[in-house]
Protein backbone atom coordinates (compact mmCIF):
# COMPACT_ATOMS: atom_id res chain seq x y z
CA UNK A 1 0.00 0.00 0.00
CA UNK A 2 1.11 3.36 -0.67
CA UNK A 3 0.00 7.13 0.39
CA UNK A 4 -1.00 9.02 -2.63
CA UNK A 5 -2.88 12.29 -3.02
CA UNK A 6 -5.20 13.21 -5.60
CA UNK A 7 -4.98 16.48 -6.37
CA UNK A 8 -8.41 17.06 -7.90
CA UNK A 9 -9.57 20.44 -10.61
CA UNK A 10 -13.06 20.86 -8.91
CA UNK A 11 -15.34 22.73 -10.99
CA UNK A 12 -19.51 23.03 -10.95
CA UNK A 13 -21.10 25.23 -13.49
CA UNK A 14 -24.33 25.12 -11.64
CA UNK A 15 -23.00 26.43 -8.67
CA UNK A 16 -19.27 27.58 -9.17
CA UNK A 17 -18.11 30.78 -10.75
CA UNK A 18 -14.21 30.09 -10.51
CA UNK A 19 -12.60 26.42 -10.33
CA UNK A 20 -10.49 25.37 -7.19
CA UNK A 21 -8.70 22.05 -6.52
CA UNK A 22 -9.08 19.68 -3.68
CA UNK A 23 -6.81 17.12 -2.52
CA UNK A 24 -7.79 14.00 -1.31
CA UNK A 25 -5.16 11.88 0.60
CA UNK A 26 -5.42 8.06 -0.17
CA UNK A 27 -3.89 4.64 1.32
CA UNK A 28 -3.74 2.55 -2.33
CA UNK A 29 -1.59 0.16 -4.00
CA UNK A 30 0.52 2.29 -6.86
CA UNK A 31 -0.14 -0.35 -8.60
CA UNK A 32 -3.83 0.60 -9.58
CA UNK A 33 -4.94 3.00 -11.93
CA UNK A 34 -5.46 6.40 -12.22
CA UNK A 35 -9.46 5.91 -12.55
CA UNK A 36 -8.93 3.26 -9.98
CA UNK A 37 -7.72 5.77 -7.75
CA UNK A 38 -10.34 8.16 -8.66
CA UNK A 39 -13.38 5.40 -8.04
CA UNK A 40 -11.69 4.44 -4.47
CA UNK A 41 -11.43 8.60 -3.69
CA UNK A 42 -15.70 8.95 -4.81
CA UNK A 43 -16.52 5.35 -3.35
CA UNK A 44 -14.46 6.26 0.43
CA UNK A 45 -13.88 9.86 0.74
CA UNK A 46 -16.21 12.27 -1.46
CA UNK A 47 -19.24 10.93 -3.77
CA UNK A 48 -19.53 14.43 -4.99
CA UNK A 49 -16.42 13.58 -7.44
CA UNK A 50 -17.29 13.59 -10.92
CA UNK A 51 -15.15 12.22 -14.06
CA UNK A 52 -17.09 9.78 -16.71
CA UNK A 53 -16.01 6.58 -17.23
CA UNK A 54 -17.44 3.23 -18.73
CA UNK A 55 -15.01 0.01 -19.90
CA UNK A 56 -12.05 0.80 -17.78
CA UNK A 57 -10.28 -1.59 -20.56
CA UNK A 58 -9.44 1.21 -23.13
CA UNK A 59 -12.43 0.61 -25.10
CA UNK A 60 -14.82 3.11 -24.81
CA UNK A 61 -12.61 6.31 -24.25
CA UNK A 62 -14.76 7.70 -21.65
CA UNK A 63 -11.92 8.70 -18.90
CA UNK A 64 -9.67 10.74 -20.78
CA UNK A 65 -8.22 13.90 -18.82
CA UNK A 66 -5.17 15.64 -18.26
CA UNK A 67 -2.63 13.70 -15.66
CA UNK A 68 -0.22 15.68 -14.64
CA UNK A 69 -0.16 18.12 -17.39
CA UNK A 70 -0.60 14.97 -20.12
CA UNK A 71 -3.48 14.03 -21.50
CA UNK A 72 -4.39 10.41 -21.47
CA UNK A 73 -6.65 7.80 -20.54
CA UNK A 74 -7.00 7.36 -16.59
CA UNK A 75 -7.87 3.71 -16.86
CA UNK A 76 -5.10 2.92 -18.75
CA UNK A 77 -2.28 5.14 -16.66
CA UNK A 78 -1.37 3.31 -13.31
CA UNK A 79 -0.39 5.65 -10.51
CA UNK A 80 2.85 4.63 -9.95
CA UNK A 81 3.90 6.10 -13.52
CA UNK A 82 2.75 9.46 -12.79
CA UNK A 83 3.36 9.79 -9.18
CA UNK A 84 5.41 12.77 -8.52
CA UNK A 85 7.96 13.07 -6.00
CA UNK A 86 6.17 14.82 -3.36
CA UNK A 87 3.52 11.70 -3.75
CA UNK A 88 0.86 13.87 -5.22
CA UNK A 89 -0.84 13.21 -8.77
CA UNK A 90 -2.59 16.44 -10.47
CA UNK A 91 -5.61 15.98 -12.25
CA UNK A 92 -7.41 17.83 -14.31
CA UNK A 93 -9.89 18.29 -17.59
CA UNK A 94 -9.02 17.91 -21.22
CA UNK A 95 -7.65 21.22 -22.44
CA UNK A 96 -9.31 22.95 -25.25
CA UNK A 97 -12.80 21.63 -23.53
CA UNK A 98 -15.23 24.10 -21.49
CA UNK A 99 -15.21 21.99 -17.85
CA UNK A 100 -18.50 20.90 -16.59
CA UNK A 101 -18.09 19.29 -13.24
CA UNK A 102 -14.91 18.77 -12.03
CA UNK A 103 -12.96 16.32 -14.81
CA UNK A 104 -16.32 16.32 -17.04
CA UNK A 105 -16.82 18.06 -19.92
CA UNK A 106 -18.55 19.77 -22.56
CA UNK A 107 -18.31 17.46 -25.85
CA UNK A 108 -20.99 19.10 -28.07
CA UNK A 109 -17.72 20.78 -30.17
CA UNK A 110 -16.33 17.87 -30.63
CA UNK A 111 -19.18 15.89 -31.82
CA UNK A 112 -19.86 18.25 -33.82
CA UNK A 113 -16.70 18.54 -36.11
CA UNK A 114 -17.17 14.20 -36.04
CA UNK A 115 -20.71 14.39 -37.56
CA UNK A 116 -20.08 17.41 -39.79
CA UNK A 117 -17.50 15.15 -41.73
CA UNK A 118 -20.36 12.44 -41.88
CA UNK A 119 -17.75 9.66 -40.84
CA UNK A 120 -20.18 6.78 -41.87
CA UNK A 121 -20.42 4.80 -45.37
CA UNK A 122 -22.06 5.99 -48.52
CA UNK A 123 -21.56 3.92 -51.35
CA UNK A 124 -22.40 4.81 -55.03
CA UNK A 125 -25.25 1.72 -54.94
CA UNK A 126 -28.10 0.89 -53.21
CA UNK A 127 -27.84 -2.39 -50.67
CA UNK A 128 -30.89 -3.59 -52.80
CA UNK A 129 -28.59 -3.83 -56.15
CA UNK A 130 -26.09 -6.14 -54.52
CA UNK A 131 -27.08 -9.79 -53.93
CA UNK A 132 -24.28 -10.05 -51.64
CA UNK A 133 -22.75 -7.65 -49.21
CA UNK A 134 -19.97 -5.38 -50.46
CA UNK A 135 -16.43 -7.47 -50.14
CA UNK A 136 -13.34 -5.66 -49.60
CA UNK A 137 -9.88 -7.41 -50.14
CA UNK A 138 -7.16 -7.86 -47.41
CA UNK A 139 -5.02 -5.16 -48.67
CA UNK A 140 -7.88 -2.63 -49.16
CA UNK A 141 -8.33 -3.39 -45.44
CA UNK A 142 -5.10 -2.73 -44.24
CA UNK A 143 -5.23 1.09 -45.21
CA UNK A 144 -8.34 1.06 -42.79
CA UNK A 145 -7.28 -1.00 -39.66
CA UNK A 146 -5.12 1.10 -37.63
CA UNK A 147 -7.87 3.96 -37.84
CA UNK A 148 -10.65 1.86 -36.67
CA UNK A 149 -8.84 1.84 -33.41
CA UNK A 150 -9.34 4.81 -32.74
CA UNK A 151 -11.90 5.62 -29.59
CA UNK A 152 -12.66 8.93 -29.66
CA UNK A 153 -11.62 9.44 -26.41
CA UNK A 154 -10.75 12.89 -27.95
CA UNK A 155 -6.88 13.03 -26.55
CA UNK A 156 -5.53 14.07 -29.56
CA UNK A 157 -8.46 16.59 -29.96
CA UNK A 158 -7.38 18.31 -26.52
CA UNK A 159 -3.33 17.96 -27.18
CA UNK A 160 -3.85 20.05 -30.49
CA UNK A 161 -2.24 23.56 -30.44
CA UNK A 162 -4.45 24.52 -33.58
CA UNK A 163 -7.54 23.45 -32.00
CA UNK A 164 -6.71 26.07 -28.95
CA UNK A 165 -6.52 29.38 -31.43
CA UNK A 166 -8.51 28.63 -34.52
CA UNK A 167 -11.59 26.91 -32.74
CA UNK A 168 -12.68 26.13 -36.60
CA UNK A 169 -10.39 23.39 -37.18
CA UNK A 170 -11.75 20.07 -37.15
CA UNK A 171 -9.22 18.47 -35.04
CA UNK A 172 -7.26 15.20 -35.23
CA UNK A 173 -10.05 12.98 -34.64
CA UNK A 174 -12.27 13.83 -37.12
CA UNK A 175 -10.20 14.25 -40.19
CA UNK A 176 -8.55 10.83 -38.92
CA UNK A 177 -11.70 9.16 -39.18
CA UNK A 178 -12.91 10.67 -42.17
CA UNK A 179 -9.84 9.14 -43.84
CA UNK A 180 -10.91 6.13 -42.75
CA UNK A 181 -14.10 6.32 -45.12
CA UNK A 182 -11.92 8.18 -47.93
CA UNK A 183 -9.92 5.69 -48.06
CA UNK A 184 -12.58 2.92 -48.61
CA UNK A 185 -13.64 1.48 -51.82
CA UNK A 186 -17.28 0.81 -50.77
CA UNK A 187 -17.21 4.75 -50.70
CA UNK A 188 -18.56 6.45 -53.75
CA UNK A 189 -18.18 10.19 -52.16
CA UNK A 190 -14.56 10.46 -52.29
CA UNK A 191 -14.42 13.68 -53.58
CA UNK A 192 -17.01 15.16 -51.52
CA UNK A 193 -15.37 14.12 -47.89
CA UNK A 194 -12.47 15.61 -49.23
CA UNK A 195 -14.05 18.65 -50.19
CA UNK A 196 -15.89 18.99 -46.69
CA UNK A 197 -12.80 18.34 -44.83
CA UNK A 198 -10.96 21.18 -46.79
CA UNK A 199 -13.93 23.21 -45.56
CA UNK A 200 -12.83 22.26 -42.07
CA UNK A 201 -9.55 24.19 -42.23
CA UNK A 202 -7.99 20.66 -42.88
CA UNK A 203 -5.05 22.98 -44.21
CA UNK A 204 -5.00 24.73 -40.73
CA UNK A 205 -2.72 21.49 -39.38
CA UNK A 206 0.83 22.65 -38.49
CA UNK A 207 2.35 19.38 -38.40
CA UNK A 208 3.28 19.67 -34.53
CA UNK A 209 3.01 16.30 -33.92
CA UNK A 210 0.88 16.86 -30.92
CA UNK A 211 -1.86 14.70 -31.34
CA UNK A 212 0.82 11.91 -32.05
CA UNK A 213 0.21 10.77 -28.43
CA UNK A 214 -2.41 8.85 -28.92
CA UNK A 215 -2.99 5.86 -26.41
CA UNK A 216 -4.70 3.72 -29.18
CA UNK A 217 -2.11 4.55 -31.66
CA UNK A 218 -4.05 5.73 -34.71
CA UNK A 219 -1.63 8.49 -35.43
CA UNK A 220 -3.84 10.84 -36.71
CA UNK A 221 -0.95 13.19 -37.92
CA UNK A 222 0.01 10.65 -40.52
CA UNK A 223 -3.98 10.38 -41.36
CA UNK A 224 -3.76 14.50 -41.94
CA UNK A 225 -1.11 13.79 -44.09
CA UNK A 226 -2.86 11.15 -46.42
CA UNK A 227 -6.26 13.20 -46.62
CA UNK A 228 -3.44 16.26 -47.59
CA UNK A 229 -1.89 13.79 -50.27
CA UNK A 230 -5.17 12.58 -51.49
CA UNK A 231 -6.98 16.44 -51.62
CA UNK A 232 -3.69 17.01 -54.23
CA UNK A 233 -3.78 13.86 -55.67
CA UNK A 234 -7.79 14.23 -56.48
CA UNK A 235 -7.53 17.73 -57.21
CA UNK A 236 -10.31 18.95 -54.37
CA UNK A 237 -9.76 23.27 -53.69
CA UNK A 238 -6.64 22.88 -55.42
CA UNK A 239 -6.59 27.54 -55.86
CA UNK A 240 -7.04 27.46 -52.27
CA UNK A 241 -3.37 28.44 -49.86
CA UNK A 242 -3.11 25.25 -47.99
CA UNK A 243 -2.69 22.79 -51.05
CA UNK A 244 -0.98 25.86 -53.56
CA UNK A 245 1.54 26.40 -50.39
CA UNK A 246 2.25 22.61 -50.06
CA UNK A 247 2.74 22.25 -54.03
CA UNK A 248 5.38 25.30 -53.97
CA UNK A 249 7.66 24.40 -51.17
CA UNK A 250 7.57 20.87 -52.72
CA UNK A 251 8.29 22.51 -55.78
CA UNK A 252 11.41 24.77 -54.99
CA UNK A 253 12.76 21.92 -52.79
CA UNK A 254 13.10 19.67 -55.70
CA UNK A 255 14.09 22.32 -57.94
CA UNK A 256 17.26 23.72 -55.73
CA UNK A 257 17.49 21.12 -53.18
CA UNK A 258 16.73 24.28 -50.78
CA UNK A 259 13.33 26.26 -49.55
CA UNK A 260 12.81 29.49 -51.81
CA UNK A 261 10.56 31.67 -49.42
CA UNK A 262 10.56 34.67 -51.96
CA UNK A 263 8.79 31.69 -54.54
CA UNK A 264 7.29 30.53 -51.90
CA UNK A 265 5.31 33.10 -50.93
CA UNK A 266 4.48 34.27 -54.55
CA UNK A 267 2.99 30.84 -55.41
CA UNK A 268 0.87 30.45 -52.07
CA UNK A 269 -0.34 33.87 -52.62
CA UNK A 270 -0.74 34.30 -56.52
CA UNK A 271 1.47 36.00 -58.54
CA UNK A 272 -0.77 38.02 -60.02
CA UNK A 273 -3.03 38.49 -56.59
CA UNK A 274 -1.73 42.23 -56.09
CA UNK A 275 -4.13 42.48 -53.37
CA UNK A 276 -2.90 39.43 -51.03
CA UNK A 277 0.73 40.92 -52.65
CA UNK A 278 0.27 44.09 -50.76
CA UNK A 279 -1.07 42.24 -47.60
CA UNK A 280 2.73 40.89 -47.08
CA UNK A 281 4.80 43.23 -48.89
CA UNK A 282 5.29 44.74 -44.65
CA UNK A 283 6.73 41.61 -43.77
CA UNK A 284 8.86 41.66 -46.80
CA UNK A 285 10.03 45.29 -45.86
CA UNK A 286 10.94 44.21 -42.12
CA UNK A 287 12.88 41.09 -43.37
CA UNK A 288 14.71 43.14 -45.84
CA UNK A 289 15.74 46.05 -42.65
CA UNK A 290 16.77 42.73 -40.66
CA UNK A 291 19.10 41.95 -43.69
CA UNK A 292 16.93 38.29 -43.80
CA UNK A 293 15.52 38.53 -47.18
CA UNK A 294 16.15 35.68 -49.03
CA UNK A 295 17.69 35.59 -52.40
CA UNK A 296 15.56 36.09 -55.45
CA UNK A 297 17.32 33.55 -57.50
CA UNK A 298 18.33 30.22 -55.88
CA UNK A 299 21.25 27.90 -57.20
CA UNK A 300 20.90 24.52 -57.18
CA UNK A 301 22.88 22.93 -53.89
CA UNK A 302 25.39 20.11 -54.98
CA UNK A 303 24.43 16.83 -55.81
CA UNK A 304 20.88 18.38 -55.77
CA UNK A 305 19.64 14.72 -58.35
CA UNK A 306 19.76 13.16 -55.04
CA UNK A 307 16.95 15.56 -53.57
CA UNK A 308 15.32 14.90 -56.69
CA UNK A 309 15.63 11.21 -56.67
CA UNK A 310 13.89 11.04 -53.02
CA UNK A 311 11.17 12.88 -54.78
CA UNK A 312 10.52 10.95 -57.78
CA UNK A 313 10.92 7.42 -55.26
CA UNK A 314 8.05 9.04 -53.54
CA UNK A 315 5.76 9.89 -56.25
CA UNK A 316 5.59 13.37 -54.63
CA UNK A 317 3.23 15.80 -56.27
CA UNK A 318 4.42 18.88 -57.94
CA UNK A 319 2.89 22.25 -58.78
CA UNK A 320 2.88 22.93 -62.46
Amino acid sequence: MAKITLDIFRFDQAVDDIPHRDKVALEIPETITVLDALEFAKAEVDGSISFRRSCRSAICGSCSMNINGVTGLACKTPCNTVLRSDGTIAIDPMPNFQPMKDLVVHMDPFWDKYTRLKPYLQPPDRDEDNPTERRVSPDDMKKLVEVANCVMCATCYALCPVVSVDPAFAGPAAIAYAYRFVEDVRDGQTKERLGQINDDYLWLCAHCYACSYCPKHVEPHDRIVDVKRRTVQESVHMNERGPRHALVVNKTIKQTGMLGETEVIQGTVGRFNIRGLLKVAPLGLRMASKGKLPPIFLRPIPKVDEVRTIFESLEVPTLK
